[in-house]
């Protein structure tokens, strides 16, 4: 049972090694964005013939902040099951009404040579900021359309419930939020 053991370890350990990952974000200003999630993605994929694409098997995130200087580091240990590697910066806690969008960032050739990964960005503010900042300051904290508008931004699509519940719809991150429940 001990060479088992010693065997699965050895095994482990020859499929798999560590790189750091780090990097800052800032906005376009030069301010740095604080307690921003980064995730690193881990995909496995494959191309399928009765498909024609590539399609994802399986996948791993492992998650991270920013500090308060806008920085982050994660040692991340990479097991070579997967073949493809990202940084992301969209997900929980990203905030969709201040910055637009950023695209992932492939870094499977960084990883594949082992080496430290360094990944920075500079966030660009959603061209709507200033008006949700607007509507904030006007309907105050109490409010209870506050949260989901800092957060989300305005949604695509308000349907009314009736006694006073609304169902705001976000239609690029497929996210409804009932409000005023």
């Amino acid at each position: 049972m001990k060479k088992i053991m010693v065997f699965l370890s050895m095994l482990f350990v020859l499929n798999s090694f560590a790189v750091i990952i780090k990097g800052s974000i800032m906005d376009e200003s030069g301010k740095p964005v604080v307690n921003t999630p980064v995730f690193i993605v881990m995909k496995k994929v494959k191309f399928s013939f009765r498909k024609f694409e590539i399609v994802e098997i399986e996948s791993k995130v492992v998650k991270t902040h920013t500090n308060a200087d806008g920085l982050y580091s994660i040692n991340v240990e990479i097991d070579t099951y997967f073949n493809r590697f990202y940084v992301d910066f969209v997900g929980d806690g990203f905030q969709y009404a201040k910055f637009e969008k950023p695209k992932e960032e492939d870094i499977t050739k960084l990883v594949d040579k082992g080496i430290d990964i360094v990944v920075n960005r500079v966030f660009k503010f959603n061209p709507r900021w200033k008006d949700i900042q607007l509507v904030l300051d006007l309907i105050g904290k109490d409010s209870p359309y506050y949260n989901a508008l800092k957060e989300y931004g305005f949604p695509d699509e308000r349907i009314k419930m009736g006694n006073g519940v609304e169902k705001w719809k976000y239609y690029e991150i497929g996210k409804e939020i009932v409000i005023g429940e």
